[in-house]
């Protein structure tokens, strides 16, 4: 398991994620077996990226990073960004099948993969979330198998995801939100943990804003510091106070951002 997070204000989509890799003992423990990797995979025909959680390794049979690496060679071929994450959607499922895992929620992966749509002229972020899983804990997967959705008209409108999230209407409305001063923070893995470290952060963060010392969260650095901190709460906590051999969050934090031009930037050198 890991941690995904991924911010979206009007001038930036950044994504952060741990680097831990685990497998499970014959104890039942977890062994860590990556410290360093980075889960997030730029997808430059979109103006996009993709960070993954659940499912990363299979030793000798599978690696999420080096498929996901393969799949954006293909991205441009895609008739847009929807169709490249229904693509991915597809092919995942082909792929679990053929893994034939014994467990199936040793199949279970999500992934989110933000992109920028072109709508009357503006550029308009959106993210796809692409996954199995059921339910936000990563508990139970879906009969249905992996499937797409758009998340941020959903999210502003508070409603389920539809089809007619895709059109001209309810993306301008997702472009007026955050051009209002809207954001959107979204996380899957470990929310119980992750939810608490963001809502204090983000009060603390109001807090700073009331007393007028606040920097404009127009900065990209500032940017990739507020999508990467929770996750440095939570890797710390699970460093500092897990008992052995539970940990599932940790190793290095990456992070990559994107601007609507389409420019990418790191702090730990994922936009190369």
């Amino acid at each position: 398991m890991t941690v995904v997070a991924t911010l979206i204000t009007q001038n930036f989509t950044a994504h952060a994620t741990d680097s831990l890799l685990t497998r499970l003992s014959d104890s039942g423990d977890r062994e860590a077996v990556e410290w360093e990797l980075t889960k997030i995979v730029p997808v430059r025909a979109w103006r996009g990226a993709m960070a993954y959680w659940g499912l990363s390794l299979i030793e000798g049979r599978w690696s999420t990073l080096e498929w996901l690496r393969n799949q954006t060679q293909e991205a441009a071929t895609c008739t847009s960004p929807e169709d490249f994450a229904k693509t991915i959607a597809d092919r995942l499922n082909s792929e679990l099948e053929r893994l034939g895992l014994s467990r199936p929620l040793d199949g279970g992966i999500g992934i989110h993969f933000t992109a920028y749509e072109r709508v009357h002229d503006l550029w308009i972020p959106e993210l796809f979330l692409v996954t199995n899983f059921d339910d936000p804990l990563n508990t139970t997967l879906r009969s249905s198998g992996v499937g797409h959705s758009r998340e941020t008209y959903k999210t502003f409108a508070q409603t389920r995801p539809e089809v007619r999230d895709g059109e001209p209407d309810r993306r301008l409305e997702v472009a007026r939100q955050l051009s209002s001063g809207g954001w959107l923070h979204y996380n899957n893995g470990d929310p119980l943990l992750f939810n608490q470290a963001a809502a204090s952060i983000n009060g603390m963060l109001l807090e700073t804003n009331r007393r007028g010392v606040l920097v404009g969260l127009n900065n990209q650095a500032v940017m990739r510091s507020l999508v990467r901190l929770p996750l440095e709460v939570v890797s710390t906590i699970q460093r500092d106070f897990f008992v052995s051999g539970r940990r599932v969050v940790g190793g290095r934090i990456h992070d990559l951002l994107i601007t609507p031009a389409g420019e990418y930037s790191s702090s730990s050198g994922d936009a190369t």
